[in-house]
């Protein structure tokens, strides 16, 4: 069967592709986009959303390890100042230690212990935007504090930790009662006590006790600053790895979505010209039409 081509059926058809052609054209130019909708391109759309689920995924890791570098940043530079005081209490002790001390320079040097043991106190007792620090879980309340007449830690033994990348995880707070006596019999704050005490009344048994217990307590600083570094350190291989991944997701979505916008432009030119040629060819046939009826 011979099919006729009508002029003005398959040319308003003509113009309407053109003119759709030419609006997506210039949708894409406007917007950016390349697709607008799952009906334009369904499996791209679709990938699409998965590259942003995992662009959101990366995006949650990287606000929470913003929040933990700062919060681990704070404590090392707590533990810093914790162990720069222990020095200074060494100091202080062996400036006391001997017959020829008189006994105003024995007071003064157990005043500064006296002064650092609170130092070291509110160092302990950090808080970060209302989380304690040293308190392990107990985040709401003062690691420590003297509680008729004695140091008490009111924390515990956990500590919070936090997911920085997939299977990867660090503590945001520490165990304060592990740097401030771990395995010794007391705490560092009655250490400093009977340090003072023995520093004022020149007992040099008193002054060595307290003084190697002050040296064990340096130790277990150290070592809480060395596992905070490991951490920090894995804060920083992670952010790297999760801003390489969130580049090549963007770079996927973006080619999944955006346009091209000078394929667009060309297109849209393209598009431009062929509805006018449409427009202009329906136009010649709608005058022929006429002037045929009126003859």
């Amino acid at each position: 069967m011979r099919i006729i081509y009508d002029v003005l059926r398959d040319g308003l058809s003509a113009v309407e592709t053109a003119h759709a052609q030419l609006a997506r054209a210039q949708q894409q130019l406007s917007s950016g986009k390349r697709v607008s909708g799952a009906g334009d391109d369904p499996l791209a759309v679709q990938n699409a959303i998965g590259e942003r689920a995992s662009i959101g995924a990366i995006d949650a890791y990287t606000k929470t390890n913003e929040a933990a570098s700062a919060q681990l940043a704070l404590a090392d530079h707590v533990l810093n100042g914790i162990s720069d005081k222990l020095t200074s209490v060494q100091v202080a002790a062996l400036s006391a230690r001997g017959d020829h001390v008189q006994d105003s320079a024995r007071s003064a040097a157990a005043e500064r212990i006296r002064s650092l043991r609170d130092a070291v106190l509110a160092d302990f007792n950090t808080r970060y935007r209302g989380t304690y620090l040293f308190g392990g879980t107990r985040v709401d309340q003062a690691p420590y504090a003297n509680v008729g007449g004695v140091w008490t830690y009111q924390g515990n033994s956990d500590v919070v930790r936090v997911d920085v990348d997939r299977g990867r995880q660090v503590s945001i707070t520490f165990d304060g009662r592990q740097i401030a006596q771990g395995s010794d019999p007391t705490d560092l704050f009655t250490v400093l006590d009977e340090l003072a005490a023995a520093v004022e009344t020149g007992d040099s048994d008193g002054i060595e006790a307290g003084m190697a217990a002050v040296e064990r307590a340096f130790a277990r600083t150290q070592r809480a600053i060395g596992a905070l570094g490991a951490d920090e350190q894995s804060i920083d291989e992670a952010t790297f790895r999760l801003a390489s991944m969130k580049r090549a997701a963007e770079t996927r979505r973006a080619s999944l979505e955006d346009a091209d916008l000078v394929e667009a432009a060309t297109r849209m030119s393209q598009a431009d010209t062929a509805y006018r040629a449409a427009l202009a060819a329906v136009s010649t046939a709608e005058r022929q039409s006429l002037l045929d009826y009126l003859r």
